[in-house]
């Protein structure tokens, strides 16, 4: 008996935010502002919760002209250097006193993050459920869309094997068809 034979794997399905979703989000206020930004700040450069609660002020490096991250990811283990866009660097918090071994994102359990989550989505008009995660989920497929190549974004979310990163493209390429679909009969 094969157990595997037997059991059809289901397609893994990953939730993410629209361009538009994003900017709902962004208009709506949240009861508690360093989640906003930590959560916007993560749909924009691609983290996992796991690494914006442990990011520091002293993993932000300037490179040049560029803001990057530099870290030991917490589920891999792996370095990580991570180039920050203008856009996500609007999200990070005052700095103020600060000091270099503070952290950037003081955030409460992922459980409670997740509702609070939930809560603000649904005041912002956002019906798909969300948790930290699909940060991740929408900064990979926001970057596909926008036509950054598949090997820049595994790069940039730090996996190891492109295959995980090609879930994200098989989103991208439905989103392709439902567009083309969009295009009415032109000859009647």
């Amino acid at each position: 008996f094969n157990f595997a034979d037997k059991v059809k794997a289901e397609a893994s399905r990953r939730e993410y935010l629209t361009i538009e979703e994003l900017k709902q989000l962004i208009s709506t206020e949240c009861k508690y502002e360093i989640m906003k930004q930590a959560f916007l700040f993560s749909c924009l450069c691609g983290l996992r919760v796991s690494d914006i609660r442990k990011l520091k002020w002293s993993d932000l490096q300037k490179s040049g002209e560029r803001i990057r991250i530099e870290i030991k990811m917490q589920k891999t283990k792996e370095p990580l250097y991570l180039p920050i866009s203008d856009e996500a660097l609007k999200w990070l918090p005052q700095r103020g006193e600060a000091k270099d071994d503070d952290l950037i994102f003081p955030l409460t359990h992922e459980g409670t993050i997740n509702n609070i989550l939930q809560k603000w989505a649904k005041a912002a008009g956002v019906t798909k459920h969300i948790s930290f995660h699909v940060a991740r989920h929408t900064h990979a497929t926001m970057m596909l869309t926008l036509g950054a190549d598949l090997y820049t974004v595994s790069k940039l979310l730090g996996h190891k094997n492109i295959a995980t990163t090609q879930i994200y493209a098989k989103i991208v390429d439905k989103k392709k068809e439902e567009a083309v679909s969009l295009i009415p009969n032109l000859t009647d």
